[in-house]
């Protein structure tokens, strides 16, 4: 029986996708990385999302669109909830090089290893 080696995802898309297909793609991924960042949050601290909810002064339905990634936040929002989780949040705008590079095809990337916008403030117990 011969094995065959599924294609990158990523390169896949980039041959089918037109330039504003990419940049919902684009979008998408940066959504995800919001809701799960969050999600894993809730979890780790064994929260309801109404107890998430209630730490964030939001709606339980605002956590829930959060974390399923169909709701696309303000920066001011996802500031608010940063300060409210002990979360240090920065905003990076950076120049696209010159010659474009696909790192989908250099590096296996795992779920952690994604670029986040925001990360956790380490807290001493008192």
């Amino acid at each position: 029986m011969e094995t065959k080696k599924l294609k990158n995802v990523w390169n896949f898309i980039d041959e089918i996708s037109d330039d504003e297909e990419k940049d919902y793609f684009e979008l998408d991924d940066i959504l995800y990385n919001i809701s799960m960042k969050i999600f894993d949050y809730r979890t780790s601290n064994g929260l309801t999302q109404k107890q998430l909810a209630e730490k964030l002064g939001i709606k339980q339905s605002m956590v829930s669109k959060l974390e399923s990634g169909e709701y696309n936040p303000t920066i001011e929002q996802l500031w608010k909830i940063s300060k409210k989780l002990g979360w240090k949040f920065n905003v990076i705008f950076e120049e696209s090089n010159s010659i474009e590079a696909n790192v989908w095809d250099e590096v296996d990337i795992q779920s952690e290893d994604l670029d986040i916008k925001f990360d956790e403030k380490l807290v001493e117990n008192a």
